[in-house]
């Protein structure tokens, strides 16, 4: 079966594009088109469409969203490649390596240095277009209450609830989280809204970090116009209110086993001892709600791994792998430490719903 595909911007056939997003990814309004594909703050998308060639039925979709990254105090622009939406009877490598090479060989028109894609499914798409991969993301889960996993082993709630207070306890105990105390010369604030000490902190203290800039503008696009969840803040501030800093989560996700899970969307930091205090503090925060588990996706740097770990976290395979593709417009721009994945910092900031 052959396929046809063309280049147009997202609002020229935004009925057609809203009506295989609906049917593929479980998108019912025009409103998360709008806010993904219309109201980016860092610019234009781009959008590459595949059609039967025989039909001229549209059948699958990519995109580019434009980014700005920062790295040694340099901002630069790249590219995020789009989950490619095709719909079920054409998911053959055709039409998404058709998609995938359409995008890739439009770069060199664009002003950005690379484009990075994360994937679950695609993996062998992005290699055959000759992507190169960067790892794996990390999923994190930190256990706070043990009750809904014992409910299997222990029938009466009495001896559920006793067994449950032990591990509990046990789990507290081990968790760095006990040793870890909020200085009185700090607070922690959970309702402050997105302002311009965000856009500093990150200015400060990401010069050898690879991540999307956490512009004031992005982070209210992100997390306060998407329209299909419900976003909350935790800051970390001194006593003049300086930024250390946050962390963006929801409450009430539905773990595996029916648990419910506060997830960490997003999350930056001045230095160690501020993610430390943090965590510690969210983690308590969780515990007073009634919160069974702590979620958090995470691609990057070694040492939050480390530190989670020490808190109470427990890693499980992720399938999301990351890639990236060179813009071959700016060959002399130095590669490897974009294919080191202790210079990035992903979280579900970047992987839109």
């Amino acid at each position: 079966m052959g396929y046809s595909i063309t280049q147009t911007q997202p609002s020229d056939d935004q009925e057609e594009l809203i009506s295989l997003i609906n049917r593929n990814f479980d998108k019912n309004d025009s409103q998360w088109f709008n806010w993904s594909h219309r109201q980016n703050p860092f610019g234009e998308n781009y959008c590459w469409l595949a059609r039967e060639e025989a039909a001229g039925k549209l059948i699958g979709s990519t995109g580019l969203l434009s980014r700005r990254m920062n790295y040694n105090g340099e901002p630069f622009h790249v590219g995020q490649a789009e989950a490619i939406n095709i719909d079920p009877e054409h998911r053959s490598a055709q039409a998404a390596i058709k998609l995938q090479r359409a995008l890739v060989s439009h770069l060199p028109e664009t002003d950005f240095k690379f484009v990075y894609g994360m994937t679950e499914t695609a993996a062998a798409v992005f290699q055959r277009c000759r992507y190169k991969k960067i790892g794996t993301f990390q999923h994190w889960v930190k256990p706070l209450r043990s009750e809904y996993k014992l409910k299997e082993k222990f029938s009466n709630p009495i001896l559920r609830k006793s067994a449950a207070a032990c591990v509990d306890l046990g789990l507290r105990l081990y968790s760095l989280e006990s040793r870890t105390f909020l200085s009185h010369r700090l607070k922690t604030n959970f309702d402050a809204p997105f302002d311009e000490r965000f856009h500093q902190l990150f200015k400060e203290y990401s010069h050898n970090i690879i991540m999307v800039e956490r512009t004031r503008d992005f982070l209210e696009w992100r997390f306060c116009q998407e329209p299909t969840s419900r976003f909350q803040i935790m800051t970390l501030e001194n006593r003049d209110q300086k930024l250390l800093g946050y962390l963006v989560y929801v409450l009430g996700e539905t773990g595996r086993n029916g648990d419910h899970a506060a997830g960490i969307q997003d999350f930056f930091y001045r230095d160690q001892s501020a993610l430390k205090q943090m965590l510690a503090a969210f983690s308590q925060h969780c515990r007073q709600i009634g919160m069974d588990t702590i979620v958090l996706n995470y691609f990057g740097r070694k040492e939050i791994g480390d530190l989670l770990s020490r808190f109470g976290f427990f890693e499980r395979k992720s399938p999301i792998q990351v890639f990236v593709h060179q813009n071959p417009q700016f060959s002399d721009f130095q590669l490897d430490t974009v294919l080191d994945a202790d210079h990035w910092h992903l979280t579900n900031a970047e992987l839109l719903s």
